[in-house]
């Protein structure tokens, strides 16, 4: 049986103050906000506005609340009904959906099967995509009749409706499609809100759609979801009322609970890491990558950056989930500066390696970024930090490959398969070079076909252990979400998928 758990963690005494992060005074109530609107100030800005050319995972937190999926997630991450009210499996190559009836697109456009297979061969081919990928399984969309839709696939893809609880599942209204609208200008969804305004890197307001086949989901009238990428900045506008929750890293625990605010900490599968472009630089060879891993004093940054509420793992899953393999162990990234030195005179490079990393912009990452920095100088290898906008990050570096190496974070996928086609295939998105293994591509395709639990289990360990072993990327930590919220809010709940949904929740 699957296991997808929330993960929780112990905070560690003797926490350190972060560089950049002011102290949040304390004050009385604050001020109440608009009645019936639930205010967010989120860290990111989305890359664009079109689902299915939006380069990063978390883009997802503004663009849903406009563009419904076909499937959704619960909080713990298993697919749920959404546009499709149901599914099933006709054969491993044939996947029906059973569709809501009655549902219309914000434009009055009425959502159909038609619909599906506009969006599903769209998104495989516009320019640009990022969901490809993900969806390079499904070889056609037939239209059994308006309700029913059956994607039919080219291999086995037994992670498919999981994929269409993303942005590759997202619906955009086929009238949009058909007139040429600008979708980065403005959403064409059928979700549960109608966006009514985005000013970039600013803030996102909706009003809630009146025909949502969830009249629940809905619960505030209004959504407003600030852009705010400074850690310190969203402490201090939930603090004065400017809006009503946010996530700040562990680093403003302390601050967030002299507030006086709901303060919650939760674990997920969301994690800091580098990208590396294995064509770049002198990353194609695995001794420098296996030096890399093990420069880093991941317990150092665990307990100096996060304050201890993160945890450490060598695999990009952590203890609990069912794709994390407890065999492995974490030999890979133990700590030992000296190996890492003789690994890159091996490999020719001990004269000091030198490459740049892009990093978003604000307060979030720079500790990190300059905790690694200085850990890697000391066995010779020079870092250069290049702060980027974080809307900016997904272009720069998986489109333009303009950078040797980027550090961020993770947003998980609702199936491992998702994040592995996208990160360690040969045409993942996520894998600036290309770069990948053949035994990675075959186990790839065997957990795709593979629909037995336990079975699905197994080979995902021997997967895991492939990325670990060719460290086809390093993991630094999972650092734990701090929520803080105004005792107004209801209904926002953690989720081990690292998005924040705001269907149920609003303000007393």
């Amino acid at each position: 049986m699957r296991r997808r758990t929330f993960l929780g963690l112990v905070p560690v005494a003797g926490l350190v103050t972060v560089a950049g992060c002011a102290p949040i005074p304390s004050s009385g109530p604050a001020a109440q906000g608009p009645p019936g609107v639930f205010r967010y100030a989120y860290e990111l800005t989305p890359s664009r506005l079109d689902p299915h050319r939006a380069s990063i995972s978390q883009d997802g937190v503004t663009l849903f609340p406009a563009y419904d999926r076909l499937v959704h997630q619960s909080p713990v991450g298993e697919p749920e009904p959404g546009l499709a009210r149901a599914w099933a499996w006709e054969d491993p190559l044939a996947l029906r959906l059973d569709l809501r009836p009655g549902v219309t697109f914000h434009d009055g456009t009425p959502f159909d099967a038609a619909a599906v297979k506009a969006n599903i061969e769209r998104a495989k081919t516009v320019q640009g995509s990022a969901v490809r990928t993900e969806l390079d399984p499904v070889a056609s969309v037939e239209v059994r009749d308006p309700q029913t839709a059956v994607l039919r696939l080219s291999y086995p893809s037994a992670s498919l409706p999981a994929v269409l609880s993303d942005r590759a599942g997202a619906m955009v209204s086929p009238k949009a499609l058909a007139d040429g609208v600008d979708l980065d200008a403005v959403a064409v969804g059928a979700g549960m809100y109608r966006m009514v305004e985005h000013n970039r890197g600013q803030i996102t307001r909706f009003e809630r759609h009146p025909g949502y086949w969830d009249p629940a989901a809905a619960a505030a009238e209004k959504l407003e979801i600030h852009h705010i990428a400074d850690a310190a900045t969203r402490l201090n506008a939930v603090r004065t009322g400017v809006v009503d929750a946010c996530r700040v890293p562990p680093a403003l625990l302390d601050q967030a609970k002299q507030t006086g605010l709901e303060v919650s900490t939760a674990g997920s599968l969301n994690f800091n890491y580098f990208v590396l472009n294995r064509a770049r630089s002198a990353f194609g060879d695995l001794r420098v990558r296996r030096a890399l891993n093990h420069a880093l004093d991941r317990e150092a940054i665990r307990q100096g950056v996060y304050r201890g509420l993160a945890t450490v793992s060598a695999q990009p899953f952590v203890p609990g989930y069912w794709a994390y393999d407890p065999d492995l162990g974490d030999d890979a990234i133990r700590f030992d500066p000296d190996l890492a030195r003789r690994l890159l005179a091996e490999a020719g490079v001990g004269d000091g390696l030198r490459f740049s990393t892009v990093i978003p912009t604000g307060s979030d990452y720079q500790p990190l970024a300059e905790a690694i920095q200085a850990q890697l100088a000391a066995v010779g290898v020079t870092m250069e930090i290049a702060p980027a906008a974080p809307d900016t990050m997904g272009d720069l570096m998986f489109v333009q490959e303009r950078y040797d190496a980027m550090l961020a974070s993770w947003g998980p996928r609702a199936d491992p398969s998702m994040t592995v086609a996208t990160r360690y295939t040969a045409n993942g998105f996520g894998n600036p070079g290309g770069q990948t293994t053949p035994r990675l591509e075959q186990l790839h395709r065997q957990a795709l076909a593979t629909t037995d639990p336990a079975a699905r289990s197994a080979v995902m360990h021997d997967l895991v252990d492939e990325v670990v072993d060719q460290v086809l990327e390093i993991p630094v930590v999972f650092p734990e979400d701090v929520v803080v919220q105004s005792p107004r809010v209801v209904g926002l709940v953690p989720r081990l998928m690292h998005r924040p949904e705001f269907r149920g929740v609003t303000v007393r």
